[in-house]
């Protein structure tokens, strides 16, 4: 599998690079009051599914971490509005995780040919709306900003969830396109090294 060859690829130096990339990426997007980049969309869920996808489970508490300090930043200092902050937030904890999951379920699926890349992007969307549910429906629930119901709650959905869900596709097609142009480099590479 191609996942397998590009994980066992990705170890000590490279590994660290690759960790350094996805964390300064959830910063700069995540974190938009450090970079000033607000039009760049929020990576995050997509930075969880990838972490999912290459490394071990104990870079999930490192991503999981990063994201809670670039929050309490901005709850803190970022203007960020305190009623963004409740007992609903914990439930990042699962939301995020479905990500993950997501990358660890593509993992067999991927590969560097269309149907590999387009397994991942299909548990990308799968995940992305997952964890959507999550983080928004216990949001709207136990945030103690609404009266729950379910007719609201539906209609919350269909005004904010196609932000968060073309966000994640971005990303993914994103990471779908480099992954696909570092194959091509590779085959590249390796017949240019064969014909000489």
């Amino acid at each position: 599998m191609f996942i397998n060859h590009y994980a066992n690829k990705i170890s000590g130096q490279r590994l660290f690079l690759v960790v350094v990339i996805l964390s300064i990426l959830m910063l700069v997007t995540r974190g938009s009051h450090f970079s000033g980049l607000q039009n760049l969309p929020e990576a995050s869920w997509m930075i969880f599914m990838i972490a999912g996808l290459l490394f071990p489970s104990g870079f999930f508490i490192w991503f999981m971490s990063l994201a809670v300090g670039i929050d309490a930043y901005a709850f803190s200092f970022g203007g960020v509005p305190g009623t963004c902050f409740s007992i609903a937030y914990g439930m990042l904890i699962p939301a995020y995780f479905s990500m993950w999951i997501a990358g660890r379920l593509a993992t067999a699926h991927f590969t560097a040919n269309l149907t590999g890349l387009l397994a991942f992007f299909t548990y990308a969307m799968v995940g992305t709306v997952t964890c959507e549910l999550i983080s928004s429906g216990s949001f709207y629930l136990w945030s103690g900003n609404f009266e729950p119901t379910l007719g609201e709650f539906v209609n919350r959905e269909l005004r904010y969830a196609p932000a968060a869900i073309s966000s994640t596709a971005f990303w993914a097609v994103a990471f779908v396109g480099s992954t696909a142009l570092w194959q091509l480099y590779r085959q590249t590479k390796s017949a240019t090294g064969l014909s000489r």
